[in-house]
């Protein structure tokens, strides 16, 4: 089984958020937003401790509501069926279970504590007449469920159960005499050895993961990797020979010490308590058999030294070799599934080692053989794959006084449906691996996006921002795009919108194209085609954009988007006669022609005297106040 989806209530930062997961799941958003928050909750869920959460960690405040972490999973296997019983009878297809803290801090996991209301009378009844003649009447009243003739109080158990897990939407707290305790995922547990949520905090230290322990990471490993079973036998051989021998030895040297003393003593006593005797022994030492324990420790050179002496980053290597070590024997060895969730998985990493980190993570979680599962919360664009934009969870955060997460999430088919019209399904597949893979990773982590065709309008509006502040552009927290031309605009702003990224776009209409054409010597032909590229993408982008479509829209600043009537070069030849001049500067000064070139480009914006043209300033403007 794998998780399918989680719902955090009350949680710190959470006060209500639903998260879909996939084999692969990566949480972005700014500082504070609640990524590693998530995190945290699924641990408590899986691995928490009675009594470890307070009131202190329910959102701003709101102690007398419950904290509640709801988890649905799918892909059921035989063996987990087998283990859950009446909680995931046939026909379900997924299983979920809550955990609830309620305001007296009392905790409690339980498969069964919401139903849907009308089967609530069925199963209130006792025996099996009352139940049959309840779930009848129901079946009568209301057809539309689709709940099949009653055949026994087990078949009946299983329609409506199966019903509730595909319409959780409308399920209800379940009356509490129907609620009953599941015991799920610690040791004894129901789903002991079935799902093991390892998680891997930012300040974990390896030091502590290293040595051999239950809840260690070395120790799973060991625990699935080595079988202690025949030393441990053997030593308790040996420790019972030894306790043997220990008492032939007491009898051979103290027997008839003891003996005399005892006869001696008695003589005494009972001259006090007659029919009273005492009898002097050696005392029965219990031996116990240790258990066969391992340590790591780490040779640096010729040296043997501890792990705590090593560095942060060597430190954070060990964890990451006994987290793929993990993942690849306890999979291997256990029916069950192994979720590795790993907070900043970045961390004193060099990128090298970070780079293969993440394809070793991708690798681990797409290979079902494995059966392991992958999230982790990141700020670094190694761990964050473009491709699979699917598998973002971008976590935001409001400025008010009570501030409400949002998870936003982006899935093909969104995409695709808000480029009907604009991208048929087909263009949309061809055009991701090659647009989305090479522009889009620096998008993801921004607050608020701005689109442009290439590096030279980057770089001549990051110019101008800076000519204003240095970093003025950063500190918004505003990123200029690239996506490699005008036609890839619909595709990359529609990706940005599904995850909440406020975006911002400006492209060349081109209307001078036949000119330079012509120019270029391009035959009539050619132009045509051209001209015929040029008009069918603008009027994309124009329908995409909800604005009256035309061949050559005229230069304009709207609402989402922005125009220059031909392009770049044309527009500030036009209105920005100082930044053309210094341009040529550049170019004289190096003797390299330097049309097109983005470092020249800012250059030449930085220096430039002049006012700089209001739809520049105008385009930064409504990019930085994107809300």
């Amino acid at each position: 089984m794998k998780i399918q989806s989680a719902r955090i209530k009350n949680f710190r930062a959470l006060k209500d958020v639903a998260i879909q997961f996939d084999s692969v799941t990566t949480f972005i958003g700014p500082n504070g937003a609640g990524k590693s928050t998530v995190l945290r909750a699924l641990d408590w869920y899986f691995n928490g401790r009675p009594g470890c959460l307070n009131d202190k960690d329910c959102s701003f405040g709101a102690t007398e509501e419950d904290i509640e972490v709801e988890v649905t999973f799918c892909d059921l296997t035989d063996k987990d069926r087998e283990e859950l019983g009446k909680y995931a009878p046939p026909g379900v297809e997924t299983f979920t279970a809550w955990k609830r803290r309620t305001p007296d801090g009392t905790e409690t996991l339980s498969a069964n504590s919401k139903s849907y209301k009308p089967f609530n009378a069925v199963r209130e009844q006792k025996s099996a007449g009352e139940k049959r003649r309840e779930y009848t009447a129901l079946r009568s009243e209301n057809a539309a469920l689709g709940l099949p003739a009653w055949t026994s109080a087990t078949a009946a158990n299983e329609a409506m159960t199966e019903w509730e897990s595909q319409h959780a939407e409308q399920l209800e707290e379940a009356p509490e005499a129907l609620q009953t305790n599941f015991f799920g995922f610690n040791s004894g547990g129901k789903m002991s050895g079935l799902f093991d949520f390892v998680l891997v905090t930012a300040d974990l230290r390896a030091s502590e993961e290293s040595l051999d322990g239950k809840t260690s990471i070395i120790g799973r490993i060991l625990e699935r990797s080595v079988d202690r079973t025949a030393a441990d036998d053997e030593i308790a051989r040996i420790v019972e020979e030894s306790r043997c021998k220990q008492q032939q030895v007491y009898r051979e040297k103290f027997k008839d010490q003891l003996l005399d003393m005892t006869g001696r003593l008695n003589e005494v006593v009972t001259t006090y308590a007659p029919g009273r005797a005492v009898m002097v022994s050696p005392t029965e030492v219990e031996l116990k058999a240790p258990r066969t324990t391992f340590e790591v420790a780490v040779l640096d050179g010729a040296t043997e030294t501890a792990v705590e002496r090593q560095g942060h980053g060597f430190q954070r290597t060990l964890l990451i070799s006994a987290l793929q070590l993990l993942a690849q024997s306890g999979a291997a060895s256990t029916d069950g599934v192994i979720c590795l969730a790993i907070e900043e998985p970045e961390l004193f990493q060099h990128p090298i080692q970070a780079q293969t980190f993440a394809k070793v993570l991708r690798e681990l979680a797409e290979d079902e053989s494995k059966r392991i599962q992958v999230m982790y919360a990141t700020h670094s664009a190694y761990f964050l794959e473009p491709k699979h934009f699917d598998q973002v969870r971008r976590l935001s955060r409001s400025a008010d006084d009570n501030p409400v997460v949002r998870v936003y999430s982006a899935t093909l088919e969104a995409v695709k449906t808000r480029l009907d019209g604009v991208l048929d399904a087909a263009t949309v597949d061809r055009q991701l691996d090659g647009i989305v893979t090479n522009q889009l990773a620096i998008a993801l982590f921004a607050h608020r996006a701005l689109l442009v065709e290439g590096t030279t309008e980057a770089a001549v509006i990051g110019g101008i921002a800076d000519k204003s502040g240095v970093g003025s552009l950063e500190a918004s927290g505003l990123s200029i795009v690239t996506v490699g031309g005008k036609a890839s605009i619909p595709l990359v702003h529609s990706i940005l919108a599904e995850l909440g990224i406020p975006t911002y776009a400006l492209f060349d209409a081109d209307s001078g194209y036949e000119e330079r054409a012509r120019a270029k010597g391009k035959s009539l032909s050619k132009i045509g085609k051209e001209r015929e590229g040029h008009a069918a993408s603008n009027r994309k982008i124009m329908k995409y954009f909800a604005l009256t479509e035309e061949d050559f829209p005229a230069e304009c600043v709207g609402e989402s988007v922005a125009i220059f009537g031909d392009h770049l070069e044309a527009f500030m030849t036009q209105n920005w006669a100082e930044w053309e001049e210094s341009c040529r500067e550049i170019e004289g000064g190096s003797g390299v022609l330097l049309s097109k070139n983005q470092l020249a480009y800012r250059t030449a914006t930085l220096q430039a005297g002049g006012d700089v043209p209001q739809m520049l300033l105008d385009v930064v403007a409504r990019s930085k106040g994107l809300l």
